[in-house]
């Protein structure tokens, strides 16, 4: 169970929502926690509680659904994940790539359970590198480039001509539990029966109801390594007729999750694999997808594998990675490798309005690995390009991408990057809720200059009584980043602690501990005897940071000992504030001290903070 709250907590800085307060309220009482739930596990009386679903933009002003999995089920799956990986794995092909278990395996359970045996329960919040070592899985950055190199081998060594490429319609929400299950079932040994009936108690509880309420048994949550992880097993019955195929025409065929690639020496074997696969799937109950099923070969084929561009900016990413980042000639050996790229960025920022429209695949794909080398270099190359894709391309990567870059620039450009988003808002230029919550989501993440009016404006934007419920989450914790006035803080919090969504409640506690401190005390201590839980505990953690000094001594260790990256310390700030509300001297004392000594950055919206925590602590200094 600690390995799983541990992969879990990894998992969820990639969910679609992120929580408010990275669950660091979950994380203060871990060990009780997870007791707890291993008692409701074993007495039978546990119960999936809700998905978090929201809408995600594609191409064509079309949307997909994604699913946030609730904590307690998210350590739940990942704990079983971690105990049936080892089991499952031998089962799939070598030919699948994705979700396959590290060649140590064992070697990291071992050394993974030594850390959670040696670790502190109060702070589990580890290090990357150390989930790296504990996840069972080869990561898709370092797999996905190894499927990729073998479809090339097999059109360049290997002497094939034909490419079969198939997509599944809506694969996640058509999974057939049923199947899955009895899958999974007939590839493990009966003393794991208890995992599977768990596994599926839980899956089972989120299905889909039609319109009677009849449940449709089918459907799995999309966007967390463990659906992942199921989705590479369900697919099982298809490698196999793959594999039968293979035998009598002399294919061969990759798969990854359930993008599949199929290589023939001829036109009607490249046919006749289709109608296999169709057939194969069809006994899944799913669907080939007709409009993106198709058969390359002659110079398209090999237009289609050529990733030379990729790999060139690749060469570059690897080269820059390894200069110094302090040495004194790093930003000249940084220039003369992105000089390398300079042919490529053009194509992206001569003309950004066209250039950014309509891109193919592959060309999405190399706009979108360019942002990530820029951005990690600082570089502002492709803002005008990044701004300009955000409007014309309402897909999920880009999205992402091109917001991550945008924040990864130097501070001296925050003040109008924050400027040009907000009138990308202002305007109605973006016609998903996601889309508009995630651009809030940035803003909270720049560090401007001018900070003044941040706060109102998404106040004024964001948090209309018709607003989505993601765009007033979003609004609500860029307000808490920025200068706020406590009173109104306080009444903000309090309109939106009453609102209908768990996660807009959430978000409204970090505005809640930037109130006046008496009315902070008094707030939370009607909060801890709220009936959502996911408030209820916020709350109490607040609680104790202010009433509980041993708890908030520990607290404030691991805040001191962790990461001192301007990221990490404005996710420290809900905790602070709370800390800064305490009327004891054994904890409002040491925390004047870090604030006055330890807390460097060069961030003016942080230094911002720092003071007005200095000032709320000068009390200490009096005694």
């Amino acid at each position: 169970m600690q390995a799983g709250w541990h992969l879990a907590h990894a998992d969820s800085r990639n969910d679609f929502v992120i929580d408010p307060v990275g669950y660091v309220d979950f994380a203060s009482n871990l060990e009780d926690r997870l007791k707890h739930l291993v008692e409701q596990v074993q007495a039978h009386r546990y119960g999936p509680r809700h998905l978090l679903d929201i809408d995600l933009p594609k191409s064509g002003l079309s949307v997909r659904p994604g699913n946030v999995l609730p904590i307690e089920e998210a350590v739940l799956l990942h704990s079983i994940t971690y105990l049936l990986a080892p089991l499952l794995d031998k089962r799939l092909d070598q030919n699948v790539y994705s979700y396959r278990l590290h060649p140590d395996w064992k070697k990291r359970v071992k050394k993974g359970s030594s850390l959670f045996r040696e670790a502190e329960v109060e702070f589990p919040f580890l290090k990357r590198e150390t989930i790296r070592s504990l996840s069972p899985f080869d990561a898709w950055y370092e797999l996905w480039p190894e499927f990729e190199q073998a479809s090339r081998r097999a059109f360049s060594e290997d002497g094939y001509t034909h490419l079969t490429k198939t997509d599944i319609s809506a694969y996640f929400e058509n999974i057939d539990l049923r199947l899955l299950e009895t899958q999974i079932r007939s590839q493990i040994r009966r003393e794991e029966d208890m995992v599977v009936q768990l596994l599926f108690r839980i899956l089972n509880g989120w299905t889909r109801m039609t319109s009677t309420g009849t449940p449709v048994g089918r459907g799995i949550p999309q966007g967390n390594e463990v659906s992942s992880f199921l989705g590479n097993l369900y697919l099982i019955p298809l490698d196999r007729k793959l594999n039968e195929f293979k035998k009598k025409h002399d294919a061969k065929w990759f798969r990854y999750v359930d993008d599949v690639m199929v290589f023939t020496h001829n036109e009607a074997d490249a046919r006749q694999v289709v109608f296999v696969i169709n057939d194969a799937l069809r006994a899944l109950h799913l669907n080939l997808q007709g409009s993106k099923t198709e058969i390359i070969d002659g110079e398209d084929l090999s237009n289609e594998l050529d990733n030379t561009d990729i790999d060139n900016v690749n060469a570059v990413f690897d080269k820059v990675k390894q200069f110094k980042p302090h040495a004194q000639d790093t930003k000249k050996q940084i220039t003369r490798q992105l000089r390398k790229l300079s042919p490529y960025v053009a194509r992206f920022s001569r003309n950004p309005q066209k250039s950014t429209r309509n891109l193919s695949t592959k060309q999405n794909r190399l706009f979108r690995r360019l942002m990530t080398v820029y951005g990690f270099c600082g570089r502002p190359h492709l803002r005008k390009s990044a701004m300009t894709a955000l409007e014309a391309l309402p897909d999920l990567r880009i999205l992402e991408k091109a917001l991550t870059y945008l924040s990864q620039l130097d501070y001296k450009t925050h003040n109008s990057i924050v400027q040009d988003l907000f009138g990308m808002l202002d305007a109605r230029r973006l016609p998903f809720p996601y889309q508009i919550g995630s651009v809030l989501e940035t803003i909270s993440l720049m560090h401007p200059e001018r900070t003044k009016d941040i706060a109102m404006r998404a106040r004024k934007y964001g948090l209309s009584k018709t607003q989505h419920w993601y765009v007033k989450q979003k609004a609500l914790e860029t307000i808490a980043v920025y200068p706020c006035q406590p009173k109104n803080a306080m009444r903000l919090a309090n309109r939106h602690l009453a609102d209908s969504h768990p996660m807009v409640r959430r978000a409204a506690c970090l505005l809640l501990v930037r109130g006046p401190k008496v009315e902070v005390q008094k707030k939370l201590m009607s909060l801890i005897y709220h009936p959502d839980p996911n408030l209820n505990r916020l709350a109490l953690y607040f609680l104790r940071l202010i009433q509980d000094s041993s708890f908030a001594q520990r607290e404030l260790s691991r805040i001191t000992h962790s990461r001192t990256s301007d990221l990490a310390k404005q996710r420290m700030l809900p905790s602070l504030y709370a800390m800064a509300a305490t009327d004891q001297q054994a904890v409002a004392g040491p925390l004047y001290e870090y604030l006055q000594r330890n807390y460097n950055t060069r961030s003016p919206k942080l230094l911002l903070h720092r003071d007005t925590l200095i000032r709320l602590l000068q009390w200490t200094q009096h005694r």
